[in-house]
Order: structure tokens, then sequence, then C-alpha cells
């Protein structure tokens, strides 16, 4: 059955499935990164040889991007990370993945130090479905910076940074994507205007998240 959730709705479900289930947050992370690299293969091809920038913010969704670079990596792309935001406000997970990145040779950069390059796939993960304030400072400067960049294709990890999850509003500034891979269930403001005109084709990554995870609360159909 298909399920609309909010931002609030599929934070309770994570955390119901990190604490009662037990199953622990890398793994549902590993599981995500997974998802889009399967998605984006499907999609595009091969990505062995591409050069892709993965875009990753301080929480979550930026430790989704950096697993993500990593699985692409042993496929064969050439993924180099952009982390966007202060380091001191990273998650332990975001920590985690950027320091496998970096034991592997990946290179990890800030984005205020990036120097403009030949990209193929731009990767959005600066952003999950937690935003709930108006998008400024250098993350409004990296959400222009890729806006304003022509590779072939531009992917947004789980939702497009700047785009509300419960009601589809911009947030001051917002990705735009022509593919965008969500998890477990879709977000209401994937459908929502204006932000349905920013996700591009959605496709959902299966995670491991089960119908007892909504916690006896079933979100809208």
């Amino acid at each position: 059955m298909r399920r609309l959730v909010t931002g609030k709705q599929m934070k309770e479900i994570d955390g119901y499935a990190i604490r009662k289930v037990g199953i622990p947050s890398l793994v549902l992370m590993e599981r995500a990164a997974l998802a889009v690299a399967d998605e984006m293969e499907k999609r595009y091809g091969k990505l062995s040889g591409q050069r892709l920038l993965v875009f990753c913010g301080t929480g979550n969704n930026g430790a989704d991007g950096a697993a993500l670079a990593r699985i692409l990596f042993l496929r064969g792309a050439l993924p180099t990370v952009l982390t966007v935001g202060d380091k001191a406000h990273w998650t332990g997970e975001m920590t985690c993945q950027v320091a496998i990145d970096r034991n592997l040779g990946i290179p990890v950069e800030a984005f205020e130090n990036y120097v403009p390059g030949h990209v193929e796939i731009m990767v959005d993960a600066i952003f999950g479905v937690g935003l709930s304030r108006e998008v400024g400072g250098e993350f409004a400067e990296a959400i222009r910076f890729m806006r304003e960049q022509e590779p072939k294709a531009v992917v947004a990890v789980d939702i497009p940074s700047g785009i509300s999850a419960d009601n589809g509003a911009v947030l001051g500034a917002a990705f735009r994507a022509d593919f965008t891979v969500t998890f477990a269930y879709e977000k209401r403001g994937l459908y929502l205007f204006p932000g349905c005109e920013y996700c591009g084709r959605v496709r959902i990554g299966e995670i491991g998240i089960r119908e007892e995870s909504f916690l006896g609360e079933t979100p809208g159909m």
C-alpha cells in the first residue's frame, strides 16, 4: 500500500527501527546508500570511470551521501565528496563515513575550497527530511552553485535539499533534481507544489523498515 509521510513521521519511523527493533543507524545508512547506487545504475547505466560530485551536509543525509560515494567508488566511479557546513556540527555517522572515504583515498574537501571542474553527475545530500527552516549561508551558496552547473544528471538523496518534506515548500533555496531516491516511504513534499517540480522522477529505496515502525499510527495514503 502506498504511504505518504511527513518528515516528523519518518524521523519517528527511523527512531523505532533503531531503538526498538535494534537496527544500527549505520546499517540503515548502508541500505540507503546501496539503494541510491542501484537506482542510479538502473537509470544511468554503469558509472565506472565517471566523475561525480557528492555534496554532503553536516547531518545524516550528508552521511548517506558519503556512504554512497564509497559504494560508487568501489564500483569504479570517480567521486569527490564536498562537505557543506561547519565540521563541528557533523553527526557521528557523518564523521564515520567521511573517515572511511578518506581511508579509501576518495577526495574529500570543503565546498568553500572547491575549484570547479568537469563532472558527469552531481548528487545532493545536503539536507534530509528534517529541514524546517529557511536555507541560508554556505548551504544556500552550495545549492545555487549546483543549480548553475550543467552535468548530465542531478540526483537527490531522499528529498531535494531546501524542499519541506511536509508541504513541498521551498525553504529559501532548493536543489532541482532530475532524479530522487527517497527511503522506505514517499514524503508528502515530493508530491505537493512546488516541491513536486524539484524532485524529477522519484524512486523508493527499500532499507529494511517494516509497517510495525508506524507505532500504531498509520500515515496517509
